[in-house]
């Protein structure tokens, strides 16, 4: 998990990427999905969820009435022919989730990807039933969370599959409850557009809240000249993180609303526009935001190597003019018997300034050359 405080430059830029309880993104992108050996179909949760409680939240509706309980025993829920939305939080419990499986009719290597949570964002339609991955990224008291969501859709029913408690969804859920929203007058597709509307709708402003992070963090760079590159190098791995969460689902949406499929009809063209226009522009803001970091981090790196030039560009000047000075006391340090001028009452002297008149003329020259 993210957590950013915004009390002062500093603090923003130092805890932008502090990971409590969770992942690095990066090595999240990189992770396999089983260990090597494993089968296929292995049910492992790689994240780190695993001491929360499990919850079953059921909301069960049709176009003018609905109910909502959380339910212990998913064997004890009679699905019948309303429409239903359950909710599952906490992808630890294997065993539950193979149960859920069970009921559902749901692939082992479908279910592998629920608790796999650095699997790519998709939209897969499979044989029976629609299968979604999604990244959920969202503020929460000023603070940037994200985990692992997982949809299905199977005639009447859409099961949720998240990891820990509190999520985007409440909006919806509340939408249910006034009796009279839209969600109950349209099918179970509309529900499930409202769901990834809503995912999508909390990336603008971590997006944004990032942006006014890197902002802050520019201003400083330009008003005092001190940083820490370690932050500018958090904050890619960020970008990056959030690029490979939004990015796919972008192409995914196109690819679905494209197929013939029970989960899209003619009615939903104009809201899924609207959310493709919306994934648009984020991606736009992803990409600038990108080049302005990218900006930020080159210009720090030619702000270092030119210090690093002048000081090398010093150190040689001054081997330069210690060359001949070097020369001159090799010359007139040898052990001869016979030196011309070692006699001379003012032959020391006369070397010191020689040397002296010499160094200051080199520097003169370096000067004038401006070398």
């Amino acid at each position: 998990m993210y957590h950013y405080s915004d009390t002062d430059i500093k603090k923003v830029v130092d805890t932008s990427m502090n990971f409590n309880n969770f992942k690095d993104p990066f090595n999240m992108i990189l992770q396999k999905k089983r260990s090597i050996g494993e089968p296929p179909g292995t049910l492992s949760y790689t994240g780190l969820h695993t001491n929360i409680g499990v919850k079953i939240d059921v909301i069960s509706y049709d176009h003018d009435w609905y109910h909502r309980m959380e339910i212990t025993d998913l064997e004890s829920l009679v699905v019948d022919d309303r429409k239903y939305w359950i909710n599952i939080t906490g992808l630890h419990d294997i065993e539950l989730i193979r149960k859920i499986g069970d009921k559902f009719g749901i692939h082992h290597m479908d279910l592998e990807d629920v608790v796999h949570v650095s699997q790519r964002s998709k939209i897969e339609l499979k044989e029976f039933y629609l299968f979604s991955v999604f990244k959920m990224i969202y503020l929460k008291n000023e603070d940037i969370h994200h985990e692992h969501v997982s949809i299905f859709v199977k005639d009447q029913v859409i099961l949720t599959f998240q990891e820990v408690q509190g999520d985007v969804f409440e909006g919806i859920r509340k939408r249910i409850e006034s009796g009279n929203d839209r969600i109950l007058k349209r099918g179970i597709e509309y529900l499930y557009y409202s769901i990834i509307d809503a995912i999508v709708d909390h990336y603008f402003p971590v997006i944004n809240q990032s942006f006014e992070t890197f902002a802050d963090l520019e201003v400083n760079v330009i008003e005092t000249g001190n940083t820490d590159m370690t932050r500018i190098y958090q904050l890619r791995k960020e970008l990056l993180y959030m690029v490979n969460a939004i990015t796919p689902i972008h192409d995914a949406i196109l690819i679905f609303t494209r197929e013939s499929n029970p989960f899209f009809t003619k009615e939903d063209v104009p809201y899924y526009a609207d959310l493709m226009d919306h994934l648009t522009q984020l991606g736009e803001s992803l990409k600038s935001y990108r080049e302005m970091i990218n900006s930020l981090y080159e210009m720090q790196m030619a702000e270092k190597s030119d210090a690093l030039n002048k000081t090398m560009m010093t150190l040689t000047t001054f081997s330069v003019i210690f060359i001949p000075l070097s020369f001159l006391a090799g010359v007139f340090g040898m052990n001869f018997v016979h030196f011309p001028g070692l006699d001379y009452l003012y032959a020391i002297p006369l070397f010191v300034i020689t040397c002296i008149t010499i160094a200051a003329g080199m520097l003169v020259y370096f000067k004038v050359k401006r070398l």
